[in-house]
């Protein structure tokens, strides 16, 4: 047989290498104007921070005066002295002079666009306007309250049209400083409020206490967050201010208000309150300055250093770009001949053989290396031919690797099931034997001792069930009949070791699907336990549940130390995906088991810190396993026998809350009673419990409503 023509594809190639050389161009061109573009934003940051900075931090300083003076004036019912009010007034119209020749400057308005122009003019508009302010408030026509927020909106219009600046520059360290003024200007209201308080008679009203106390911890987290995103040399004038004794001494002031009640008097003078909110005041607007100074020499710098790197990137790129058209020119007429057969076989195994391979070995399937490895024959040169042989030997090797770990992981897995399933069956055996061994006990303490055993053989068939979930298979439990979400919380508990911290607090009235009850057991006695390992033994750990938009949801909380933020994300990330087991992790095979469960049921598990430094993991079921108290109801009062429930009517107050045994329904055994309590009341408090728990695992299975679920229905 003839061997077909082997084309070139030098002509194709040629034409191939248009596209790129065209893309390398235009992104060449777009990184020019990307450097070029920084720079002149750069250039513009340092126009504004010298023509405009240096208008608005005076005004702002003093407009913040003159709100303070007006609100402690009109907390005076307009009897205290106008002198102090009137001279900040008057240096409050010097600074709005500046602020209108700063805004009306050629150059400054150069480096703006339309709706930075916009609020502009709308701040200029509101200072020329602030006489009316003055108006009202020396008509009495506004109270303190109303005229702190007419000063407010002023300050608000400046912080809008600012905030519009930076964020267009994107120049992050200006952004930063802006909030820093922020919190300056916050210091100020803040120092309004309280003074206007003072004044009043030192009591602060519920509202006003709100107010203040949101203007504290809103200046904080700004003084944080934008001092730790500063540079060294920006962020160092504000770590001295703040280190101050100004700023310490109006820090304890201000906490001091903070401790003080809606209502009680406040342990400060109006004076002693001015010298050290205006003292702090004082110290950061001088950092203000100062880190402006420097972010202004920033600019610059980085600027001319932008304009040097436009050059050296317009010319290096320029030749560059002609380097890689003579290269890509001459070496693809050397490459060109072959490549495409090469690159469609290779094509063919990666996307299409390989992965066929792979899913017919997930699903079980068998697989012959031989045929679904065969060798690639394609190109003439000696080159490419060796290519595609190394090629044909990778491809059966990964073949035969695949088949090999798919066989080992069957075989594995069977192991698992048989032992789990031997030991489930002897463990249901022994839980039928203590069930007859404790209706017949009479003996508190030898009761106790029986409910222990009980409890431990309960942990020892959810660990053997885990190891029917790790091989694939179902652990075989299941119920006919909804059962209430308390009582699989309480089976949840019922199922870990440390059950005796665990406090469930739902008051939830749904139910769960019987054919769910058991997974969803599992599922969150892996997550209860969790919580109860990982936090100190004397401490409680809580569960909650209650229906959501989405379902129901339950919430176990715990106050431990909590998981790093990195392995945190991690293991949420593996809790939304479908999980594959892996043999080499194996300090994870809980989190592989609530995995499973969880995309079996198409449950939602997510982990979060808690307001205790620890973790809450949040358990979403869906509407599909979840039955309203309505329909539950419903089926309660079916003809074929009432619904499990729990003994709580039996249960004595001094025990605590029984947890799920290994029925959802049945309630863990309580703390074992001391020996030496008195006979008659351990007996009385055994009798309750043995009667509550009799009733609790009495699941209705026609057709004899009473019968309890043998070792074989409890596998079905």
């Amino acid at each position: 047989m003839k061997s077909p023509r082997r084309r070139s594809i030098r002509f194709s190639l040629y034409g191939l290498l248009v596209i790129p050389m065209v893309s390398l161009v235009t992104l060449w061109a777009f990184a020019a104007q990307g450097v070029a573009s920084e720079a002149f934003q750069q250039r513009n940051i340092d126009t504004a921070n010298e023509i405009y900075g240096y208008a608005v931090q005076p005004m702002l300083v003093t407009l913040a005066q003159e709100r303070q003076e007006s609100v402690v004036w009109l907390s005076g019912g307009g009897r205290l002295p106008r002198t102090s009010m009137d001279a900040v007034r008057g240096k409050m119209d010097g600074t709005i002079v500046r602020m209108n020749e700063a805004a009306r400057s050629d150059e400054f308005q150069d480096t703006l666009n339309g709706p930075m122009k916009s609020r502009l003019s709308v701040l200029i508009g509101k200072l020329n306007e602030i006489g009316k302010i003055r108006e009202q408030v020396d008509s009495g026509a506004l109270t303190k309250l109303t005229a702190f927020e007419a000063y407010n909106d002023v300050v608000d219009a400046h912080f809008r049209f600012i905030y519009l600046l930076v964020a267009d520059n994107g120049y992050q360290q200006a952004y930063h400083l802006t909030g820093m003024s922020r919190a300056i200007e916050l210091a100020g209201r803040e120092a309004a409020l309280v003074g206007g308080v003072l004044v009043g008679g030192g009591r602060a009203t519920p509202a006003e206490h709100t107010a203040i106390t949101r203007l504290v911890f809103e200046r904080r987290y700004l003084e944080t967050s934008s001092l730790s995103e500063f540079t060294a040399a920006n962020g160092a004038p504000f770590e001295r201010a703040l280190a101050s004794a100004a700023a310490k001494g109006f820090t304890g002031a201000e906490n001091r208000v903070l401790a003080t009640r809606p209502g009680a008097r406040l342990r400060l003078t109006p004076d002693a309150w001015t010298a050290s909110a205006g003292g702090y005041i004082k110290a950061l607007d001088g950092a203000l300055g100062t880190s402006r100074m420097v972010l202004a020499a920033d600019a610059k710098k980085t600027s001319d250093a932008t304009l040097l790197r436009l050059a050296l990137v317009g010319g290096i790129g320029l030749l560059a770009i002609v380097l890689t058209a003579v290269l890509m020119l001459r070496f693809g007429r050397r490459i060109g001949r072959d490549l495409r057969d090469l690159q469609a076989a290779a094509h063919t195994l990666a996307e299409q053989r390989l992965p066929g391979v792979v899913d017919r070995l997930k699903r079980g399937d068998e697989v012959d290396v031989a045929v679904e490895a065969p060798p690639l024959e394609v190109g003439r040169t000696a080159e490419v031919f060796d290519v595609a042989t190394t090629f044909s030997t990778v491809q059966r090797t990964a073949v035969e690797a695949a088949v090999g770990q798919a066989e080992l992981r069957r075989a594995v897995n069977k192991v698992f099931q048989n032992l789990a399933r031997r030991n489930q069956s002897l463990l249901h055996r022994q839980l039928s034997m203590l069930d007859t061994l404790e209706r017949k006990a009479s003996d508190p303490d030898a009761l106790a001792d029986l409910f222990a055993i009980d409890h431990l053989t309960t942990r020892m068939r959810r660990h053997a069930e885990g190891l029917i979930i790790l091989s694939g298979a179902a652990p075989g439990r299941g119920w006919r009949r909804p059962v209430r979400v308390l009582d699989v919380l309480r089976g949840a508990v019922g199922e870990i070791e440390d059950y005796a911290r665990v406090e469930v607090v739902s008051t939830a009235e749904e139910s769960i699907v019987g054919s769910a009850v058991a997974d969803v057991i599992h599922l969150l006695a892996e997550l209860i336990e969790n919580a109860a390992t990982l936090s100190p033994p004397n401490t409680p750990v809580e569960v909650d549940a209650g229906p959501v938009g989405q379902g129901l949801v339950v919430e176990v909380q715990d106050r431990g130390l909590g998981m790093d933020p990195d392995k945190l994300a991690a293991v949420n990330r593996q809790l939304a995906r479908e999980p594959e087991f892996d043999l080499t992790d194996g300090e994870r095979l809980g989190l592989f088991v609530v995995g499973s469960l969880a995309h079996r049921h198409g449950i939602k598990v997510a982990l979060e810190p808690n307001a205790y430094g620890g973790l809450k993991t949040i358990v979403l079921l869906p509407h599909a396993i979840v039955v309203s108290a309505d329909r539950a109801a419903e089926e309660d009062a079916a003809p074929d026998g009432p619904a499990p429930e729990a003994a709580e009517a039996d249960r004595p107050a001094a025990v605590p809350e029984p947890a799920g045994r290994h029925r959802a329904e049945e309630p863990e055994p309580a703390p074992r009673p001391g020996r030496h309590s008195a006979p008659a009341r351990a007996r009385s408090v055994m009798a309750s419990m043995q009667s509550g728990w009799q009733r609790g695992r009495a699941e209705p299975l026609p057709p004899d409503p009473a019968a309890e679920p043998t070792e074989e229905e409890g596998e079905r």
